[in-house]
């Protein structure tokens, strides 16, 4: 057997070329390397595990003089421990690494984006991301290990999501994606998530086939539509005609505080519309008393200090029942956006032109005129809410329901007396 000659500093710094085995400690070697006109030495350790057959563990410490002979004996003499004991150190740190359940590493997810460190969300975007984790991922996913969690696994949800509700499907589909993306990603890493690969990346966020909605009421479902409304406790009727009066987005109304309203307008911030555009909406009368509270929110919660968000899947469903009674029939499903679609159909045949019921939707401008012209067209949004709110009030009146749904006198006195638009209207109601 070839001699093992002891390691000294004189040796080490006579090596040029080739390694060097140290006698005292098995295993452990200096080698050197030669690199733009430089030569290391650098220690090294190779040695075969003990009951592996086909299996050594290998290893490097760092350059000598940085670590010196003393060093390098008692780095390879830890590694000799788990050697001979069959073990390999590499995976017994590995295993000691920080695992995350799916629950865990979704909770840094959304402290990260409620951070807005990247991207500043808006309040309705983080309570979406909140919903598709509370229905469709914490019970079904949240207590297993994140890196065990495969492309199958998400994929069952999404499908079997899409039994119930293909467009929630999809919208599950997104989410899982860009959850499971940030697991993998620098921002993942930086909070301690060791995911190497997003599991998420072959989902597709449009794979159940989507068409935009098309669905407005008739003036026959509006008259129902008040006609139900009047059996709804005040809170749930002020919330819905808001929407229907308004033209407003769901949670512009429901997230709205009532310091937006000052007098008779309601001035919507950029941070809570869509679109990040400010929206002043001049009230009409009946749309003015509706928004009329004590409370710090326009539709307050009575279970917390909050807005009422929570239950209007129900009452529409109950309205919807109380529609088809008037009408002798099932009355097609509706949603609360379907109430913007709704006013936004009805602005032609009222006179409106199509900038006006454009803004009255806060939509933005387009091209050269978003970059030029910033008239808000606020007085003709006044004239065009008027019109929208008279035709309203007309179908209520008609059909007797002044008292029931609390329409002020002063909103029953048709916009500005015009017997033109007087006329307008009575030909929509017969």
């Amino acid at each position: 057997m070839a001699h093992k000659p002891n390691l000294t500093p004189s040796k080490i710094e006579a090596l040029r070329a080739g390694s060097l085995q140290d006698a005292r400690t098995p295993g452990l070697y200096i080698e050197v390397k030669n690199g733009r006109g430089r030569i290391s030495r650098v220690w090294k350790y190779r040695r075969r595990i003990a009951g592996r057959s086909n299996a050594a563990l290998k290893a490097t410490l760092g350059c000598y003089p940085s670590y010196s002979i003393a060093d390098a004996r008692e780095w390879a003499t830890n590694l000799n421990l788990s050697t001979e004991r069959g073990e390999d150190p590499h995976e017994t740190e590995r295993a000691k690494e920080v695992r995350h359940t799916v629950a865990e590493a979704h909770a840094l997810y959304m402290a990260y984006v409620r951070s807005g460190i990247r991207r500043t969300l808006k309040p309705g975007s983080i309570r979406a991301k909140e919903q598709i984790w509370s229905a469709d991922m914490k019970v079904q996913i949240g207590d297993r290990d994140l890196q065990e969690v495969s492309d199958d696994d998400l994929w069952d949800l999404v499908l079997d999501k899409g039994k119930r509700a293909p467009i929630r499907a999809n919208r599950l589909a997104g989410e899982l994606k860009v959850f499971m993306k940030w697991c993998a990603g620098r921002a993942g890493k930086q909070t301690g998530i060791t995911l190497k690969i997003s599991p998420a990346t072959s989902l597709d966020a449009y794979y159940f086939p989507q068409k935009p909605r098309a669905r407005f009421l008739s003036h026959d479902e509006l008259t129902w539509l008040l006609k139900a409304l009047a059996h709804e406790e005040r809170i749930r009727q002020r919330a819905v005609l808001l929407i229907l009066l308004t033209g407003c987005r769901k949670e512009e109304v429901l997230s709205a505080p009532t310091a937006e309203i000052e007098r008779d307008v309601w001035t919507i911030p950029a941070a809570r519309t869509k679109n990040s555009q400010c929206h002043r909406i001049p009230l009409a009368p009946w749309t003015l008393s509706l928004t009329q509270t004590n409370q710090t929110w326009l539709i307050a919660s009575d279970r917390k200090d909050g807005p009422r968000r929570d239950g209007w899947c129900k009452v529409l469903t109950r309205i919807e029942q109380r529609m088809g009674a008037y009408a002798g029939r099932e009355v097609p499903h509706f949603t609360l956006h379907d109430l913007r679609r709704t006013m936004r159909s009805n602005t032609k045949r009222l006179k409106i032109d199509f900038e006006t019921a454009e803004a009255m939707l806060n939509h933005k401008k387009k091209g050269l005129e978003e970059v030029y012209d910033g008239y808000d067209l606020f007085e003709e949004k006044r004239e065009g809410f008027a019109k929208w709110e008279s035709f309203l009030v007309q179908l209520a009146v008609k059909g007797g329901l002044n008292e029931a749904l609390s329409i002020p006198d002063e909103a029953t006195v048709f916009f500005d007396g015009s017997r033109e638009l007087q006329a307008s209207l009575q030909l929509q109601l017969f």
